[in-house]
């Protein structure tokens, strides 16, 4: 039989609400987290249960149950005005896509629910209700089921039909009113019986079936107290009864032809989701019916867009005559095709090129003859991208597909497209660039002249933007919906290889892709230009882009055998602190079951939860903040978290580092994200170097696997200090610059300025706590972060501030005016004119109080962690070409948010660390000169002062 899905409105959006960051918003600061998650919800739906049918029903006003029994629901929350401001959108949502909503004044959701799907059976349709409501389990019948959600962030779903009620509950859906007649309802308070539970209410219905039967028989009810509290509350027993049950004869009509799944205009529906930043959910839009196939967009189809000439390149005549059509262009908008998400084991398919708007050519790589060739690269330096001649070309242990026959040999793309590609004259765009310039470097094909990467200037205008891919920016700024890449290769065990896809069908997608890249350029341009990001695009982020890649390339060399043993220490500690874990609990348990830990600590043990941090869910949080602010009530709270600390140490780093290495290089090739960050730090992934823990000794001992080859050094440079310098060059505080020109302990001077000492008497306590300042206050941190950290009472951490910023005040003034800059003109800005957004703290902006205090603390933070990140970018962006224009070997391998690590052949030491000293401290102009550390050693750990 067909089915009718029957949406309870609120509590869907209830749901959704409080399932997803309150602060999820679009680009202009609209909260979105509620219209997201209905969203996912609805499209989920209908993917998974593909109804034929489909109808919203809302709550309106008071109902007849309110007027029946003030109390009703008089215990539940007021709707947050953060979700309420929301709820036009979600209902504008439900109208685009023409599903109709049904509400009546004076009745409720569930009530329209029941009418609607006793309708749908009279009309010989199915029912499944979409709902977090245990009420509605009593409309369950052989055709009305109930899609039932219980959780929170990550919520779990159930299909309740007769027997699953029966299963659950000990009776029949009929049965559950009089359930909740007997035991009420807490989350509508509605009150139960005395005395009555669960079990004794079940119990009682199971021997007598009804209620009324209940009622009758009530002399025979035992026990005896559940008798006598019966008896004493049967008016109570009838209202909650009548509050419990479900009105199905409303006067509501139900037109199926209204409901119909798929009636909805399509690129109406795409508008919307374009409005509220929703692209990676258009992809999940089902067909719509209402609009004829000739208007589908490229999403649903292989076609080039419109006035656009795409082809497939099948000769070398046709690939030459592509290359100069390149070379005569003023700018060329390339894309790889391959096999992996991972640039440096990645099998080149194809390469395509577009050389003006509405063209574009794509050139296969024939598979089956042999394959791709890649440098074999030694530990000798390796120019940025020079051009290498394919005698130095050789492949080891590299897979071969078989699938793809059609296509050209690599020796003839690298003859007929390498010198174009190699020619820095020729001007060069392309999406992510890093990724296509490792692989086409690694094909023997390096690329020099890039001067546009669209995904970077996307980001430079909207550092905050989550749509940075291409298939977003065509659609937002170009409002082209292309194809997606699972539309060729799949998804899940499915999935295959882009190599196994048709060469033409491929050529129609890449096309595309570098079609799109090219239209992106001129609107990036302007808008780059609006926003003042021109200057930032150009002498940073571009110039950045193949330094990245020769880091990439290059890899870091790790130390297996030492992983192996760390691996065995670290197992033996974990054994030993479950077993000390189990005899302070007094029981054995599952350490990793959240539930089964709170029952131990809350309930075993008996520690206060007064005051701790919740789920959405109501169930006490147990994150590692949440832990560490409980120190000091049990001692197994400390073993707690350092079984967490060890046990996630031992997965990211001891047992994935080896697996990570690149068989053919022997080394870990770490991926960069410039776009990863909107402060503009560079982020890492696979793994993620960014992240190792350096705070306690075991941590640290991860940095000693990292080592250099026979023969070499690694070299580690690192900022001192670098964002307190820039904090006080951006404030001009006379007494944080005299401590740094006086070339002082910043941290001791702060101390002896605070607590009024001289600086010979300044103690390690003291130092510490105006350590934490210091750091702190480029993070926006306040009175009770500081006194989490230091130990101190709020009230004195509050007297340290005070003292801290009457020493410092313009520091302060600096600080202040950053929050007022974010506010009244929605961004700030870097030394250098790097902007972070903030529409969230604009007069009027429906921000949550605690959100925008985030926001606040964030706005402090990024002009001066931005401002530093540009600095080190500067910084290598230079080192780079000052290594290659000396000739030397030196090459950068890792760059961790103020420090990079290179690694330098013995011989050049010398040399090479004068030059990276000299060109850190010379990378960008404060009022006080930068200082840098460099050490020197065998790994990454153990290094020393050089």
């Amino acid at each position: 039989m067909p089915t009718l899905a029957l949406i309870d409105g609120y509590s869907q959006a209830f749901r959704a609400y409080y399932g997803l960051p309150p602060d999820m918003a679009t680009s202009r600061g609209e909260l979105t987290n509620a219209v997201y998650g209905f969203t996912t919800m609805l499209l989920g739906v209908v993917a998974e249960e593909k109804p034929e049918y489909l109808a919203v029903a809302f709550d309106v006003g008071r109902t007849f149950r309110h007027e029946q029994f003030d109390g009703y629901k008089s215990t539940r929350a007021k709707m947050p005005e953060e979700m309420a401001v929301q709820v036009p959108r979600i209902r504008q949502l439900i109208e685009t896509l023409n599903i109709p909503i049904f509400e009546i004044e004076g009745y409720e959701a569930d009530d329209l629910i029941g009418a609607l799907s006793r309708q749908a059976t009279a009309q010989g349709v199915d029912c499944l209700i979409i709902s977090g409501d245990r009420d509605l389990f009593q409309l369950v019948n052989d055709h009305v089921r109930v899609r039932y959600t219980s959780g929170g962030p990550k919520p779990k779903t159930t299909i309740y039909d007769v027997r699953a009620v029966e299963e659950r509950y000990g009776l029949s859906p009929s049965q559950v009113i009089d359930y909740k007649a007997l035991v009420g309802d807490t989350s509508d308070n509605i009150p139960g019986v005395p005395g009555i539970g669960d079990k004794t209410a079940t119990t009682l219905l199971q021997t007598f079936g009804t209620l009324d039967s209940l009622l009758a028989r009530l002399p025979e009810v035992k026990p005896p107290r559940a008798r006598e509290a019966i008896a004493a509350h049967r008016t109570q027993i009838e209202l909650a009864r009548q509050l419990s049950t479900i009105i199905t004869d409303l006067p509501v009509t139900l037109d199926l032809s209204a409901c119909r799944t798929r009636d909805f205009d399509r690129q109406r529906v795409v508008t919307l989701f374009r409005e509220l930043e929703f692209k990676s959910l258009i992809e999940r839009l089902p067909q719509s019916e209402a609009a004829p196939a000739t208007a589908e967009l490229a999403a649903t189809s292989d076609q080039p867009q419109p006035d656009a000439a795409y082809r497939l390149i099948t000769t070398e005549s046709e690939l030459v005559e592509v290359a100069a059509l390149c070379r005569a262009a003023p700018l060329v908008a390339f894309d790889v095709e391959t096999t992996s998400t991972d640039p440096m084991q990645a099998q080149l398919v194809g390469v395509a090129l577009s050389w003006a708007e509405g063209h574009g050519a794509y050139v296969a790589v024939a598979l089956s003859s042999p394959p791709p060739t890649a440098l074999l690269r030694e530990t000798s330096n390796l120019p940025l991208f020079a051009v290498m001649p394919d005698a130095e070309l050789t492949r080891t242990g590299a897979s071969v597909a078989e699938t793809q026959a059609v296509g050209l040999p690599i020796a003839t793309l690298r003859q007929a497209l390498g010198p174009m590609l190699a020619d820095p004259s020729v001007p060069k765009a392309a999406h992510n660039a890093s990724y296509d310039m490792t692989v086409l470097a690694e094909a023997g094909m390096p690329v020099n002249g890039l001067s546009w990467d669209t995904m970077l200037a996307a980001w430079l205008c909207d550092p905050g933007s989550r749509n940075l891919g291409l298939k977003g920016q065509a659609l937002a700024r170009l409002g082209v919906e292309m194809t997606e890449i699972e539309a060729l290769i799949g998804k899940g065990k499915a999935q295959i290889t882009m190599d196994q896809v048709e060469p033409e069908r491929v050529a129609q997608y890449a096309s595309a892709d570098v079609d799109m890249t090219l239209r992106l350029v001129p609107l990036l341009r302007a808008e780059m230009e609006q926003k003042r990001q021109t200057e930032l695009f150009n002498m940073v982020e571009m110039p950045l882009v193949p330094v990245i890649c020769a880091i990439e390339r290059a890899g870091v060399l790790l130390d297996v055998p030492f992983l192996k043993q760390m691996e065995v220490e670290l197992a033996q500690r974990l054994a030993a602190l479950v077993q000390e874990i189990h005899e302070l609990a007094g029981l054995a348990f599952n350490i990793n079951s959240t539930q089964q830990l709170a029952d131990v600590l809350f309930g075993k043990l008996a520690i206060s939860s007064t005051g701790l941090a919740r789920t959405a869910t109501g169930k006490i949080s147990l994150t590692a903040g949440v832990l560490e602010g409980m120190a000091g009530k049990h001692p197994i709270l400390d073993k707690i978290l350092e079984y967490r600390q060890l046990g996630k140490l031992q997965s990211t780093y001891v047992l994935a580092l080896p697996s990570l290495i690149n068989p053919r290089t022997g080394r870990v090739h770490t991926s960069f994200n410039q776009a990863g960050a909107e402060t503009g730090r560079l982020s890492s992934s696979n793994p993620n170097l960014q992240n190792i823990p350096i705070r306690t000794e075991i941590g640290r001992q991860v940095r000693r696997a990292f080592i250099a080859p026979a023969g070499w050094r690694l070299i580690s440079a690192d900022y001192s200090q670098v964002e307190l310098r820039i904090v006080a060059h951006a404030s001009r505080d006379p007494n944080l610059l005299g401590a740094f020109e006086r070339g002082e302990d910043v941290h001791a001077s702060t101390a002896a300025a605070v607590y009024g000492v001289p600086l010979a008497e300044v103690t390690k306590e003291m130092r510490g706590r105006a350590k934490t300042v210091n750091f702190g206050l480029v993070y926006g941190q306040g009175a009770f972060g500081l006194a989490q950290q230091t130990g101190m009472t709020p009230g004195e951490a509050t007297e340290f501030i005070n003292r801290y910023f009457t020493i410092y005040a313009q520091v302060k003034t600096y600080l202040d005016s950053l929050r007022v800059q974010a506010a009244q003109v929605g961004y700030v800005e870097t030394l250098l004119g790097r902007r972070r957004y903030f529409p969230e703290l604009a007069p009027g902006a429906q921000t949550p109080h605690n959100v925008r205090q985030a926001l606040e603390r964030a706005a402090i933070n990024a002009p001066i962690q931005g401002t530093s990140a540009d600095i080190i970018k500067l910084a290598m962006i230079r080192l780079a070409q000052r290594l290659q224009d000396a000739g030397l070997r030196t090459r950068m391998i890792l760059q961790v948010h103020d420090e990079l690590v290179l690694e330098a052949p013995e011989a050049e030491l010398d040399t090479a660390v004068a030059l990276v000293r000299e060109v850190m401290s010379h990378a960008f102009t404060l009022s006080i000169p930068l200082k840098v550390d460099v050490e020197v050693g065998l790994n990454w750990l153990e290094t020393e002062l050089y």
